[in-house]
């Protein structure tokens, strides 16, 4: 009996044994499970990490740079679109405004109307105009009275003043009977003949007055002269700054003719009547 019961005991104990040697494994298992599991936790959170990382990295770059970045993107985007925009849009000039425009400038080389006008009372002051009762009304410049060789005279006149004052002056210009009857073509029945100058003085003479070629120099008997239109004066040309450069000379009818207040400066026009 006692032998069977020892077989029994120890059969009870290696039951125990086994029992708690299954328990054992079973704990062991599972936490070789939780282990495992927690790796794979701990290596997902790593790499949760590991991308909530370089988010953060991104997110960590300054605003104002991100602004900047984007406000260049736009700024250049804006400039390539203004210019694409900009060759679209240009207008096309049509030809007829072209042309007006073309014609502004043209205009705008040219001189204005008054400086145009100022120029041409400048030219028609520096003329002798000859007007009346002739066939050609003439408006002659200097230079064309100097193309005249055929009716040039050039001689010393002696002149007589109100005070008594005498003097010889040479003078050099056209016959001014020759000018109106060869140029002018007088009319048969003209009777008058008057000079006007510039500043108003003016001065009469019959026809035949002006036909008159035989003036006097009192001191030399010897010489003739006929009216003349000067343009020089002792070898010197008159200045044009100074009015008309035509002047009227008249030589002496008879001895003691005072002649010098007949001479006429700056004579602008000469009247046919």
């Amino acid at each position: 009996m006692p032998s069977k019961s020892k077989r029994i005991l120890a059969l009870i104990l290696l039951l125990g044994i086994l029992m708690l040697g299954g328990c054992t494994s079973k704990e062991n298992t599972e936490q070789s499970v939780d282990v495992s599991t927690q790796t794979e936790n701990t290596k997902s959170k790593d790499e949760d990490i590991k991308v909530n990382g370089e988010d953060d990295s991104a997110s960590n770059i300054p605003e104002e740079e991100i602004s900047q970045e984007l406000a260049s993107n736009v700024n250049k985007e804006d400039s390539k679109e203004k210019v694409e925009n900009s060759k679209e849009s240009k207008p096309i000039q049509a030809p007829e405004k072209q042309e007006n425009n073309d014609i502004a400038k043209t205009n705008s080389a040219e001189p204005s109307l008054a400086e145009a006008q100022k120029i041409e009372e400048k030219v028609e002051a520096n003329t002798l105009k000859i007007q009346g009762n002739i066939a050609n009304k003439l408006n002659l410049t200097l230079a064309e009275l100097k193309s005249m060789n055929d009716i040039i005279f050039e001689d010393e006149f002696y002149s007589l003043n109100s005070f008594g004052t005498t003097g010889h002056t040479l003078f050099k210009g056209v016959k001014l009977w020759s000018l109106l009857e060869q140029k002018a073509k007088i009319s048969p029945n003209a009777s008058k003949i008057t000079l006007i100058a510039t500043d108003g003085y003016s001065m009469e003479f019959t026809v035949n007055q002006v036909k008159k070629l035989d003036y006097i120099d009192e001191t030399n008997p010897n010489k003739k002269f006929p009216m003349i239109i000067a343009w020089e004066e002792n070898g010197i040309e008159y200045d044009v700054a100074d009015g008309p450069p035509y002047k009227l000379i008249v030589g002496q009818k008879e001895a003691g003719d005072v002649n010098k207040p007949q001479w006429v400066s700056n004579v602008d026009r000469i009247i046919v009547e």
